[in-house]
């Protein structure tokens, strides 16, 4: 197994999330790792609290109470929702920059909305948004993740927000019609 930072970082990408392969996770992140991605706890919990599933958490009906507190856990848990959600989802590394055991990586994510995520039934909408992940590596494994996502453009391709896509949006300053 690679222990060079980037290295292991886009394993991570490849072959686990572009893989699927979730089961992979305990390979490449490091048993003390923390995860702190903003906006999407707060996304999850708009479209859970909007469409709450009807039987069981997150996961949908039947589903989970809930993603697990261990942090190797919840990955393979939100892998498994989204890839599920999203079959068809691919990473794709943009730029990355190395300094020591930090890895910083702009990623263009893709996919099409084919399956329930978190009680937003399929819209069979693509989607396509950046993120910026700040990793480090410890031991040859990833044990610290920073990210931030363009959650409102997830949103808004997916029809949850008003957008240029969804007719119902309210004018915006700069608009035909809008207020000036």
């Amino acid at each position: 197994m690679p222990t060079d930072p980037l290295a292991v970082v886009n394993r991570q990408f490849q072959d686990i999330i572009n893989a699927n392969r979730p089961d992979l996770a305990e390979e490449v992140f490091h048993p003390q790792l923390i995860v702190e991605r903003a906006g999407i706890q707060n996304t999850v919990r708009y479209l859970a609290g909007r469409n709450p599933s009807p039987v069981g958490g997150p996961g949908g009906p039947g589903g989970p109470a809930g993603p697990p507190t261990d942090p190797i856990e919840g990955f393979k848990f939100g892998q498994s929702t989204i890839a599920a959600a999203f079959p068809d989802m691919r990473v794709e590394v943009v730029s990355q920059v190395v300094q020591g055991d930090q890895v910083v990586s702009r990623v263009r994510v893709t996919g099409t909305h084919e399956g329930d995520f978190f009680g937003l039934p399929a819209t069979h909408r693509k989607v396509e948004f950046d993120e910026v992940l700040f990793m480090t590596v410890t031991e040859g494994k990833v044990s610290r993740v920073w990210g931030l996502g363009d959650d409102f453009a997830f949103l808004e391709q997916l029809g949850v927000l008003p957008g240029p896509e969804n007719p119902s949006r309210p004018a915006a300053l700069g608009d035909e019609g809008a207020p000036a």
